[in-house]
């Protein structure tokens, strides 16, 4: 009786001891199943709001963050171009102010202006459609400037007052193409002084035209022209250019001679009127 009582009691533990055993086993596994599981969903979440949430913010920031870049690069490049823009503006006003000094210098420093005449300087306006007929000084009649005064530049004569307002003067340039009249020259030939008239300008060869009172066989080379003072129109001595070259007519009774400027008529920023010293006091 006992030893079957045992052997129940035996059988009880080890049906216990094995349901225990088999539902611990279950437990775990489906203990494991379900963190594989959680993990596989947790991951799969973070996943989505990666791709879906992060992704598309990180990259729209980066997009702003290039933007800006670009745009802090472009406004230094801009800031730069204008500093070096105002530097080359800079540069050019120097050079401008320098070339216009260094004329003002010259014309005090004038070395063919007769002795007994002075000169006062004065800037021009100068228009395009009659650029190589007149200009307009700003000196008139309260500066003493008269009609037929001789105007020069600080290399040679350029032209003669032709109308005075109290402030302002017109001149006619020596290029003109309709000179009102002829300007009496010298021509220094060596030992020879050949005499003639300034008639007119050549604009496809740049040179003025002198007709010659008398015939000349040669010139020397360079040979000086200078207004001869005849007939009053100019002072005596006034430069205006030397000879390149000499032509006769097909008749054979005039020669005519041509001569370089001495004067850049293209660059006459500033001019001076020639007077008399004693109508300067």
């Amino acid at each position: 009786m006992n030893n079957r009582k045992k052997q129940k009691n035996k059988r009880i533990i080890f049906i216990i001891t094995v349901s225990i055993i088999v539902f611990s086993t279950i437990s775990l596994v489906i203990s494991r199943s379900q963190g594989a599981f959680e993990r596989m969903i947790s991951d799969s979440i973070a996943a989505v709001e990666y791709y879906v949430i992060k992704k598309p913010i990180e990259f729209v920031t980066d997009i702003f963050n290039e933007y800006n870049e670009l745009k802090n690069v472009y406004e230094e490049n801009r800031i730069l171009k204008a500093r070096l823009s105002a530097y080359a503006s800079v540069e050019v006003n120097t050079d401008v102010l320098s070339n216009e000094i260094e004329e003002l210098k010259e014309m005090l420093n004038i070395e063919h202006l007769p002795t007994e005449y002075n000169i006062k300087t004065t800037s021009i306006i100068r228009e395009s459609n009659s650029w190589n007929n007149e200009i307009t000084i700003d000196l008139g009649s309260m500066a003493d400037v008269e009609e037929d005064m001789v105007v020069i530049s600080s290399k040679g004569m350029i032209g003669k007052v032709i109308s005075v307002t109290e402030v302002t003067a017109r001149v006619q340039l020596l290029t003109a193409e309709n000179p009102n009249s002829s300007l009496p020259v010298q021509i220094m030939n060596g030992q020879e002084n050949v005499y003639g008239l300034l008639n007119g300008y050549d604009v496809e060869n740049e040179c003025f035209n002198v007709t010659l009172f008398s015939d000349v066989d040669k010139f020397e080379d360079n040979a000086q022209v200078i207004t001869s003072g005849l007939g009053g129109k100019a002072p005596k001595g006034i430069y205006i250019g030397t000879v390149t070259g000499s032509s006769v007519s097909e008749d054979g009774t005039s020669t005519t001679v041509q001569v370089k400027p001495a004067a850049d008529f293209n660059d006459l920023s500033y001019v001076a009127v020639v007077f008399r010293s004693d109508s300067n006091e």
